[in-house]
């Protein structure tokens, strides 16, 4: 018969990044970073260009594809290290761990590769949304032109 783990023994988002190590900690504080410094490029970029002024445009789509380039290699990378750490556990130990016990290795793996993803797509929406603001028409909207 299956049975719900009791809720202060339950694997969550917190307890994962508690339990992992002091490298996991760096890596998930550079992602979380990208996607804080992200929406700030984007919200000071936004504006910037709807007043009319683009000043460190560039700067900004530079630092925008460098997120979308990097963020996802850098939460692969620790992800395949996470996993071959279980791959060494499992020879290492005798007998076999069951599934239980490597989970959590697992669900860390997974969490670096959701915060990589999340932080690419957002600064990849942010300077698609940037462009557009960018390359759109000044002064009216596309109905002033139809009149």
């Amino acid at each position: 018969m299956r049975r719900l783990v009791p809720d202060e023994e339950r694997l969550t988002i917190f307890r994962i990044f508690a339990h992992s190590d002091w490298l996991a900690h760096i890596v998930f504080a550079i992602l979380l970073a990208c996607i804080a410094a992200t929406i700030i490029v984007w919200v000071v970029q936004g504006v910037a260009l709807a007043r009319g002024r683009g000043a460190w445009l560039d700067s900004a789509l530079a630092y925008l594809s460098a997120v979308v380039v990097t963020a996802p290699l850098l939460a692969f990378v620790r992800a395949a290290y996470e996993v071959a750490k279980v791959c060494m556990g499992l020879v290492n130990i005798t007998p076999a761990p069951d599934l239980v016990m490597l989970a959590p290795a697992f669900a860390e793996a997974a969490m670096f590769l959701l915060v990589g993803a999340l932080s690419a797509a957002l600064a990849s929406a942010a300077r698609g949304h940037l462009l557009i603001m960018f390359h759109a028409p000044r002064g009216g909207g596309a109905a002033d032109k139809l009149h």
